[in-house]
């Protein structure tokens, strides 16, 4: 009997009973490793989709590259109406696990956030082919520039690599770091040395020897992205040796660099998002649009424009209303701020073109 033609009535009803019974449910429920994400009202009219994030090591409160990815996923979650839920990566070995059941909790899209994640992403897109998913940080290659020692991973068609020319907010947190310092040495102090560590880097480096070649530049790692301790111990031997300004690029662990400056009365510069938090040191952070990323990529996968076997960029060039550095604390003088405007302005037109690596 076709009840589509038959009474038409029944359908609705049928329809409405559904969707009601659709509402009741509400939410994912949280798992091991995981956290719920809960779901939104939605302002856009769009279909809802489902989205599974996974995060790095470090915690969803690490003040920076976790929380404010997944700050993306929750203004989605209001404004887009999208479901879904966080998978915590604990540590590394919790990547594969995380990423699998992601795709078995039929998620429409699956972000991952963090450079070191991407293999594991690659290696679940390329059997969860009915699957969209993203990376925070991640740079996907073609052949023959991929897939090799020390080249990227080869694109792969339903995976797109979510890019930040962090260089660029890194020139301009070196320009404030040259002007600030007193000893005539800055310093900083890395996680990993991996390409999203060493874009910072490379473009404070650049922006310290336009300001003033005299000045001394230390860098070391910590070989870590979690342990505080490690980071504060690098920064108490940098400010042992005349460091004044301290910029960390380490993640959680850098809390501990920020930490040691406000110990010794030495200034700070933080990254990823504002964290002026860890007190009056932090005289300003360098700015990743984590959340903005975040977001439009969800964004584009409710719309239907989203674009898997490439990368998309986040610098200053596609985003020149982009905040590359929180606001200054007090002790910035107006001279800094000006050069800091007047850097930004050539980073826009293209006059300044920072390195995205160093020797």
């Amino acid at each position: 009997m076709n009840v589509k033609h038959k009474w038409p009535w029944l359908v609705a009803l049928l329809a409405m009973l559904l969707a009601v019974a659709a509402a009741g449910c509400g939410g994912d429920e949280a798992g091991t490793g995981t956290t719920g994400a809960g779901t939104g009202a939605g302002t856009t009219g769009a279909e809802a989709i489902s989205i599974g994030m996974v995060s790095d090591t470090g915690g969803l409160d690490d003040r920076g590259f976790n929380e404010f990815s997944i700050n993306g996923f929750e203004r989605a979650k209001t404004e887009l109406g999208v479901t879904g839920r966080v998978y915590v990566s604990e540590s590394a070995d919790d990547y594969l696990p995380n990423l699998t059941a992601a795709v078995d909790d039929g998620h429409d899209l699956v972000i991952a956030i963090g450079f070191l994640i991407q293999p594991s992403v690659a290696e679940v897109a390329k059997e969860a082919t009915d699957v969209n998913f993203a990376g925070v940080d991640q740079f996907y290659g073609d052949p023959p520039e991929c897939g090799g020692e020390n080249q990227a991973v080869c694109t792969v068609p339903n995976v797109l690599g979510l890019q930040f020319p962090s260089e660029e907010a890194g020139y301009l947190a070196g320009i404030v770091a040259a002007m600030m310092t007193k000893t005539k040495t800055v310093s900083t102090v890395g996680g990993i040395s991996i390409p999203p560590v060493n874009n910072w880097i490379a473009g404070f480096r650049q922006a310290v020897k336009d300001t003033d070649p005299s000045i001394k530049l230390l860098n070391a790692y910590s070989q870590d992205f979690v342990d505080q301790a490690k980071c504060k111990e690098i920064a108490l031997d940098q400010i042992a040796q005349g460091s004044d300004v301290v910029f960390q690029v380490a993640g959680l662990c850098g809390l501990g660099a920020l930490d040691a400056a406000g110990e010794k009365g030495v200034y700070a510069i933080g990254v990823d998002a504002d964290q002026s938090f860890a007190g009056p040191q932090v005289i300003t952070s360098a700015l990743k649009p984590l959340e903005l990323a975040v977001f439009e990529t969800i964004k584009s996968a409710q719309d239907g424009t989203f674009k898997g076997g490439t990368n998309r960029f986040f610098g200053i060039e596609e985003f020149p209303d982009a905040e590359l550095l929180a606001p200054f604390t007090d002790v910035v003088p107006q001279e800094v701020k000006d050069a800091v405007e007047a850097a930004k302005a050539k980073l826009i037109s293209g006059e300044i073109d920072p390195p995205a690596t160093f020797k």
